[in-house]
């Protein structure tokens, strides 16, 4: 009877309601341990937890758990965001310089190090604009600004609301802040 190869659906079903019932035992030991005040074993759980939940999610859906525990680890990192900011930095800002090196009606009065330093600026005024530092920046960049321009300043400020909550989500998991 062992040697009888099983039906794939009928596998696949028991395999799926284990992953259910996995995901069930980690609820309860996360909730458990959290009643106890275990806050490591706490989050360890949870992302157990969460790790199952994206397996056992609509595939639609799946991109979204797997780009949570990517760019967090579940909230439990803060160094990865960390690291997405200086990445997001480093990178916009040779997309910038490329840019506007390439647009010949700015005729910028700057040398290629003045330039880079410039975009270097805008884009990290682009990241932590939410605190305000775009309005410290000085425009004459983005005097003229065309589509590429803006595309590029717009996708930068939402990565870096992004990735500056998720540094916010670490810390606070990080040294227990509730």
């Amino acid at each position: 009877m062992a040697d009888k190869p099983m039906d794939p659906k009928v596998q696949a079903a028991q395999s799926r309601d284990l992953l259910e019932d996995d995901k069930r035992a980690y609820e309860q030991l996360r909730i458990k341990c959290g009643a106890l005040g275990k806050v490591e074993d706490e989050h360890m759980f949870f992302r157990r937890e969460m790790e199952l939940t994206g397996r056992l999610s609509p595939w639609y859906t799946r991109a979204t758990y797997w780009l949570y525990h990517l760019v967090s680890d579940y909230g439990h990192s803060y160094w990865r965001p960390m690291a997405g900011m200086v990445g997001v930095w480093y990178f916009w800002s040779l997309f910038y310089a490329l840019h506007f090196m390439a647009r010949d009606q700015l005729h910028l009065c700057m040398d290629r190090v003045e330039l880079l330093r410039s975009t270097m600026g805008l884009s990290f005024a682009n990241i932590f604009a939410v605190f305000g530092f775009y309005r410290r920046f000085p425009s004459d960049l983005l005097a003229d600004p065309t589509f590429v321009t803006v595309l590029l300043t717009v996708s930068e400020t939402l990565l870096g609301f992004v990735f500056l909550f998720f540094l916010g989500l670490g810390l606070r998991t990080r040294f227990r802040l509730r």
